[in-house]
C-alpha cells in the first residue's frame, strides 16, 4: 500500500514539473505600421514662374499658359520640348513628390479628340494595379475650363491623381502625380491625401492666361 501511495505521489509530482517546463505560448505578431509623417500646413501663392529656354533655334521666354496657385513648400521648373510643348514639374523635395504638367497647343476638334483619348488610355493602363478609379468632371463654361479628375487607388499604382484641363479651342493642360522611388501607397497614404488637397486648391485657382 505504501508503494502504491508513492508511486501516485511520484507521477503526481512529475506531471506537475512537466507542466512547468511547457514553453509559453508567443505573442501574437502586432501588425505593421508605418513612420509618422510630419506633413506642414498648407500655404499657398501665386505660380510665378517663367525661363528662358532653348527651343534648339533660339532661347526664348516661356511660361505656363494659366495662372493658379501652388504650395509654398513646392519649387516650381520648366522645360521646353522639340515638339514645343511645354513640361512643368511643381516639386516637393522634403516629400520626394512632384506634380508634372504637360502643355500642349491644340489645333483642331481632331487633335483636342486625341489628347482626351490618350488620356483615357494612361489611366487605364493603371488599371491592372488600381482597386479603384474615382472620376470627377470638371466644367466652368464662363472661365472656358473642361476637364476631369482621375483618383487611382491602390497600393502599387504609379500615380495615384491624374487630371487634364482644356479651354476647348487652342489649349490643353495634363498632369499627374508622382513619386521618387517604388510606390508603397498604404505607408504613402497620408502625404497622398495632403498633396490631394493641394492639386484642388490648384485646380480651383486655375485660371488661363488672355
Amino acid at each position: 500500500m505504501k508503494k502504491i501511495w508513492l508511486y501516485f505521489t511520484l507521477a503526481i509530482i512529475i506531471s506537475g514539473f512537466c507542466a512547468a517546463c511547457k514553453p509559453k505560448p508567443l505573442p501574437e505578431p502586432k501588425p505593421m505600421g508605418y513612420f509618422r509623417i510630419e506633413l506642414p500646413d498648407h500655404q499657398y501663392k501665386p505660380l510665378e514662374v517663367s525661363q528662358s529656354l532653348s527651343n534648339g533655334q533660339a532661347d526664348i521666354r516661356v511660361s505656363p499658359p494659366f495662372t493658379c496657385e501652388q504650395s509654398v513648400h513646392a519649387t516650381t521648373t520648366l522645360e521646353l520640348q522639340p515638339d514645343n510643348c511645354l513640361w512643368m514639374n511643381i516639386t516637393y523635395p522634403e516629400l520626394n513628390a512632384s506634380l508634372r504638367f504637360t502643355c500642349f497647343k491644340v489645333k483642331n476638334a481632331d487633335s483636342l479628340r486625341k489628347l482626351m483619348v490618350s488620356e483615357d488610355k494612361m489611366v487605364k493602363f493603371h488599371y491592372q494595379k488600381a482597386d479603384d478609379v474615382q472620376y470627377s468632371m470638371i466644367r466652368d463654361p464662363e472661365s472656358r475650363m473642361w476637364g476631369q479628375t482621375y483618383e487611382i487607388y491602390g497600393k502599387d499604382v504609379a500615380t495615384p491623381l491624374q487630371f487634364w484641363i482644356t479651354d476647348s479651342v487652342n489649349r490643353f493642360v495634363r498632369a499627374a502625380l508622382y513619386f521618387d522611388g517604388t510606390p508603397n501607397n498604404d505607408s504613402l497614404q497620408p502625404v497622398i491625401e495632403y498633396l490631394k488637397e493641394d492639386a484642388m486648391h490648384l485646380i480651383n485657382t486655375f485660371a488661363w492666361k488672355p
